[in-house]
């Protein structure tokens, strides 16, 4: 059991190394929506470089946030991803 348990927290990581001296931590944060606010704003606003698209993101908002439609509405929260780096000295 001690091995499985020791093996499994090997590959599951809270944070990804770069190709650099720096780790990038994933976070997540809830944000109120606002009068005017689109799905496709909000992912154009808060996309990260490991998505190589609007829609792709757009897509990965609608599955985090169990979304069958593009339409949010004013003061609905959406959840939402985003990286920070820790640099290593």
């Amino acid at each position: 059991m001690i091995i499985c348990v020791s093996f499994g927290a090997f590959f599951v990581s809270a944070h990804e190394k770069s190709g650099t001296d720096d780790i990038v931590y994933k976070y997540y944060k809830s944000i109120e929506i606002h009068p005017g606010d689109t799905l496709w704003n909000i992912a154009e606003d808060t996309m990260t470089d490991e998505y190589s698209s609007v829609a792709e993101y757009v897509q990965v908002l609608k599955d985090m946030n169990n979304l069958h439609s593009d339409d949010i509405q004013a003061g609905q929260n959406l959840i939402i991803a985003y990286n920070d780096t820790a640099y290593l000295e």
